[in-house]
């Protein structure tokens, strides 16, 4: 019944990772107890309306969630999950990105790395952590609030089974996301071949901006990539189903942008800007902060598509073939 799941997919969410699954279980086989006897009672299987009745007298399934968490301090048991989730959420993308940044840019660029050593790392090490405590205590400081004014009649009142989240198919691929891939992926592609090819970023009012001859070497795998990347978007669009393959597939393209992106970093050429109105003063100036923010760029994202393989690659091995889709015109 696609109501029951929908309701035991919201319980699930709120449940620590390691319980879900048996306590999911236990709720499930409970609730279809409680319909069977009202089916025997009634004769017959229950309909929409009244499965939505039976679910409704469970209870909102943020407070069903509720009854097997045990009770915390500060936060309660309501509000706790969403209070972790949220907090890790906000430290993995803050806190970690920077920090495999900084010992990339560390590793890979000399002049960075004269800069960021010795007493200047403890500096940097002081800002990243004050910020990351700091934003720590934001978020435990907005959930404390609203564990203490939360009325929990928004829980009860007005909820409809029919109003939760759709079960997900962790299989299916959305079609419309693979279609935006496909288009920026080839608009992005595009754009960056054509600076490669040319060497020139930017032209106009009198200001250049270039990149050296030694780029050139990386048009061909840049080019490799893009193909890799619209193939892999364009069977996604037209099979939009996950399988092991698939995921491998994009884990291997992802290890490969990583590598070409670590290869542009440890082999940065500087940007070079030139302009007759412009004083040599900015635009050495211009040529080190263009220089710098694309170092910076090319930094994360090796980190982030490093990351994104490393997950493609786990989420392979761990999802199951796809469920069987039957061809309703052969008959057995």
């Amino acid at each position: 019944m696609e109501l029951l799941e929908k309701y035991l997919q919201a319980v699930k969410f709120w449940l620590p990772s390691a319980q879900q699954n048996d306590i999911i279980a236990e709720l499930r086989d409970d609730i279809r107890s409680e319909a069977d006897e009202r089916e025997n009672a009634v004769g017959r299987g229950l309909n929409e309306g009244e499965w939505e009745m039976l679910l409704k007298q469970r209870g909102h399934p943020l407070l069903v969630a509720e009854k097997f968490l045990s009770p915390q301090s500060l936060i309660g048991p309501v509000l706790f999950p969403a209070y972790w989730f949220v907090l890790r959420l906000v430290l993995a993308c803050y806190f970690l990105p920077w920090i495999a940044v900084w010992i990339g840019l560390v590793t890979l660029n000399p002049e960075y790395r004269a800069r960021h050593l010795g007493s200047a790392a403890a500096g940097d090490a002081y800002f990243l952590i004050a910020h990351a405590l700091g934003t720590a205590a934001i978020v435990t400081m907005v959930f404390a609030i609203l564990d203490r004014v939360k009325d929990k009649k928004w829980l009860t009142d007005n909820w409809s089974p029919r109003k939760l989240p759709r079960v997900r198919d962790t299989h299916r691929i959305p079609r419309a996301g693979s279609a935006f891939e496909l288009i920026a992926n080839t608009i992005f592609g595009i754009w960056w071949l054509k600076i490669l090819w040319t060497l020139n970023i930017f032209e106009a009012d009198g200001i250049k901006v270039t990149i050296p001859s030694e780029w050139h070497r990386f048009f061909w795998p840049f080019l490799i990539l893009l193909l890799i990347n619209i193939s892999l978007s364009t069977w996604n669009f037209v099979r939009p189903y996950w399988t092991r393959e698939r995921r491998l597939a994009r884990a291997a393209s992802n290890l490969l942008a990583a590598v070409v992106l670590l290869l542009v970093t440890k082999h940065f050429a500087p940007v070079l800007a030139a302009g007759p109105t412009v004083m040599a003063r900015n635009v050495a100036a211009l040529s080190w902060t263009i220089t710098f923010s694309l170092a910076l760029s090319f930094a994360i994202a090796t980190v982030v598509c490093f990351t994104v393989a490393m997950v493609d690659a786990w989420r392979a091995f761990r999802t199951n073939p796809a469920p069987s889709r039957l061809n309703h015109s052969v008959a057995i």
